[in-house]
């Protein structure tokens, strides 16, 4: 017959086996363990820095506004007309260029500071 004592402790030795398998460990009170280095790890970022990437596109439509201000209407579709009619790669800049309403806004806020 075993003695229940010993089967506490068998009990004991499990829950503390299944705390080292999930990463835990003793941490003496007062020191530095797993646990303080958790919870100050720092977080992880999204793979896509999304404010990098609006940064980018009000680049891109500020730059466009700017050069609709500049040039005018007439001179920059024609401009994005002559970049439809090229390779693939000029197709792609043209479809990215042309004029559209929220370029057109930007331009039309630049226009009196230009001229």
């Amino acid at each position: 017959m075993r003695d229940p004592q010993f089967n506490e402790f068998e009990k004991r030795l499990h829950r503390i086996d299944q705390i080292h398998q999930a990463g835990g460990a003793f941490e003496a009170s007062g020191s530095l363990g797993r646990s303080y280095f958790d919870s100050v790890r720092p977080k992880a970022r999204c793979a896509l820095p999304l404010r990098g990437v609006a940064l980018v596109l009000a680049g891109a439509l500020l730059f466009k506004g700017l050069m609709l201000a500049e040039i005018g209407q007439q001179d920059y579709n024609a401009r994005v007309a002559s970049l439809a009619d090229g390779s693939i790669f000029e197709r792609i800049g043209a479809w990215v260029m042309h004029a559209d309403a929220a370029t057109q806004a930007i331009a039309g806020v630049i226009w009196p500071l230009l001229h």
